[in-house]
């Protein structure tokens, strides 16, 4: 067992030399067998070993007797330990959630305040396909079959690859003792229920079948890897011409970016409605998904109130407009940008010619006599009809104007207007972009 550890840990560098690991000790089998792995490995990995106890209040004396437990065996290692007492039952309660997934998140959230470079827990390759069963029970897809990561931001989990028997039997070797929680040897909890009658029925169709089950998720994620990547970079596009496969994840990305819930019932009305002529789909907390030529857009379907003051732009820095919109303004000199090659590529869309704005420059809302030249364009036309012909009418009235004594320097969706573009002769370059703080 300790050698499919080490190899997890090195295939999926899991831990960097001088690493500060803690391990989430609960006292069950997985988790000693965790510290005790870390321990004997931790001066051939050059990494320091903690160790943190969650006691759940849930099981009365049994919960304070793992606690004991663990801060036994901690003392005995010589490894620090911080324990965490949380009622579970009253933290999943006021998530509306059950006990299960309560006491799930509310671990996940003390562990996001440890001060470790990584966090080791237990999962193992039982609990691994334990928790594909489990997600197909309630309805998922390829990301969900794609079972538990080995790794996930700080969390690291050595052991995924290690069966339970594995784990149990490298105890009984060493002499280490255990605790187990009552709770796991009855039914009440549906990971039990798929733990004791479930695991058995498959395993007699196929002994290896969590073996087989970790091979597949492993296949599965670099599936699920190619898409998500394929999707990030396909953001924005039309959805028309993308397989179903990729635009579903960028819906996904939307929703995930606003902090929206993320329902297939929804998936499929975005995306549906998308194909097919577009319109307005209500989402939740205030916001709204816009389709409209095969692009989705999501806005507060709140109303705004009235337009942004014009702000005095003052130089380069990061201007505030409407809300999550952020406008920012930077100047660069030919020392870093080379006009040449700019003029050479048709960048002009990109910078403007700094020196060629003059005075009063303000941020502001679109104005119905604003008109703009684009770079590259012949004729001078209303800002307000360019926009029509792009947006829809939720994203022109929050549609950002940079503009100068003169007139419009630049426009969002359009770009800067001719009389500034950039030449040979230009020095100092402006460059503008937005982003959103959602």
């Amino acid at each position: 067992m300790l050698e499919k550890v080490k190899a997890a840990i090195s295939k999926f560098n899991m831990l960097q030399h001088g690493d500060v690991v803690c391990c989430a000790l609960s006292g069950g089998a997985d988790s000693v067998a965790l510290l005790l792995s870390l321990k004997n490995l931790s001066s051939e990995l050059g990494i320091t070993v903690t160790a943190v106890h969650i006691n759940h209040l849930l099981r009365g004396e049994e919960s304070d007797r793992d606690e004991a437990f663990c801060r036994e065996l901690c003392q005995k290692l010589d490894i620090p330990l911080t324990v965490f007492r949380r009622d579970a039952a009253v933290f999943s309660h006021s998530l509306g959630a059950s006990v299960e997934t309560g006491a799930r998140e509310m671990r996940y959230e003390i562990f996001s305040q440890i001060s470790a470079d990584k966090i080791a827990t237990a999962h193992n390759l039982n609990d691994n396909a334990e928790t594909v069963l489990f997600r197909m029970a309630r309805g998922t897809g390829l990301r969900g079959l794609a079972g538990i990561p080995p790794v996930r931001g700080k969390i690291i989990r050595p052991m995924l690859f290690c069966t339970r028997d594995e784990i149990e039997a490298y105890l009984s070797d060493v002499g280490q003792a255990f605790v187990t929680d009552s709770t796991n040897l009855s039914d009440d909890y549906a990971r039990n229920r798929i733990r004791r009658r479930i695991m058995p029925e498959m395993t007699s169709v196929h002994e290896a079948f969590p073996k087989c089950v970790t091979a597949m998720t492993a296949s599965l994620a670099e599936d699920e890897d190619f898409l998500a990547k394929e999707a990030l970079r396909r953001a924005g596009d039309d959805l028309r011409e993308l397989h179903p496969a990729v635009g579903k994840r960028v819906i996904i990305n939307l929703l995930r970016a606003h902090k929206l819930k993320i329902s297939s019932d929804k998936i499929s009305e975005i995306w549906h409605t998308a194909l097919n002529g577009g319109g307005k789909i209500s989402l939740d907390c205030g916001f709204c998904a816009v389709c409209r030529k095969g692009r989705v857009k999501i806005f507060s379907a709140e109303k705004k109130g009235e337009p942004p003051k014009p702000a005095v732009i003052r130089g380069d820095g990061k201007y505030r407009f409407f809300g999550d919109k952020i406008v920012i303004i930077t100047k660069e000199t030919d020392e870093n940008v080379n006009a040449e090659d700019i003029v050479n590529k048709n960048l002009t869309f990109k910078y403007a010619d700094y020196d060629k704005i003059l005075n009063g420059v303000l941020l502001r809302n679109r104005l119905r006599s604003d008109r703009i030249k684009p770079v590259g364009s012949a004729h001078t036309r209303e800002l307000r009809k360019l926009l029509q012909e792009k947006l829809p009418p939720e994203e022109r009235e929050v549609s950002a104007v940079i503009a100068d004594e003169k007139g419009v320097v630049w426009a969002e969706h359009i770009g800067f207007d001719d009389r500034v573009k950039v030449s040979s002769d230009t020095k100092n370059f402006l460059k503008i972009e937005i982003k959103h703080t959602t």
